[in-house]
């Protein structure tokens, strides 16, 4: 099953002098169960895609296609119910909210998308986390917040996870543990995974890689 499509996608960004085209015909497929990796140097428009395929940006020009079905069809309300049930995303940074514990991060997203605590524990157990659910962000290490970040990600059962750059701010046994923890849920629960990184060495987790350069596939 195709869970992304995209039909000679363009995306540019214009202000009063100078147009940038930064995506320029993008023709890609990712399907259910795929570990894709999105790779290519600073600049060359590989965030930019992953904000067009989750709906955070508006393209240009083309079609973006998830779940079979074109986003310039989605209302404003299917958008909503898209990004809180559909995907789930993790960030470089992790945007915990500090005054929060764990497991109240966790729970706002359920909050967020109208549904009750029930699997959060379950979420918690998965990441390794359990015996953390009280702590505050600031008692955690790195590793340990971006898997907080992951489990808020997971806890409305998403079959689709944007990740950019989650091993950026990390060092490299704790990008190792992020890369580990998803590769595992992408293996054993089927969800497909699109990750945009500079890191070569994460590749290795990728079924599918796709190389951008200048806002081209190559």
């Amino acid at each position: 099953m195709e869970v992304i499509k995209t039909i000679d996608l363009y995306k540019s960004f214009q202000n009063a002098t100078l147009k940038q085209d930064v995506l320029r015909g993008i023709n890609i497929t990712v399907s259910q169960g795929e570990f894709a990796g999105i790779i290519g140097p600073s600049g060359s428009g590989k965030t930019t895609l992953l904000y067009c395929l989750s709906s955070l940006e508006d393209i240009t020009s083309g079609q973006v296609l998830v779940l079979g079905k074109d986003i310039a069809q989605y209302t404003v309300r299917d958008i909503e119910e898209f990004r809180k049930t559909t995907i789930g995303f993790v960030f470089q940074f992790y945007n915990l909210i500090p005054n929060l514990t764990v497991y109240e991060n966790i729970l706002l997203a359920r909050v967020i998308a109208d549904k009750d605590e029930s699997g959060i524990d379950e979420i918690l157990e998965k990441v390794h986390l359990s015996e953390f659910k009280d702590y505050y962000p600031n008692q955690l290490s790195g590793g340990m917040q971006q898997r907080v970040a992951i489990a808020r990600a997971l806890v409305n059962k998403p079959s689709l996870i944007f990740a950019d750059e989650p091993t950026g701010n990390l060092d490299q046994n704790n990008g190792k543990e992020i890369m580990n923890l998803l590769s595992e849920l992408n293996q054993k629960d089927n969800i497909t995974i699109l990750l945009v990184t500079h890191n070569e060495d994460y590749l290795s987790y990728c079924n599918r890689i796709f190389k951008l350069i200048d806002g081209k596939i190559v």
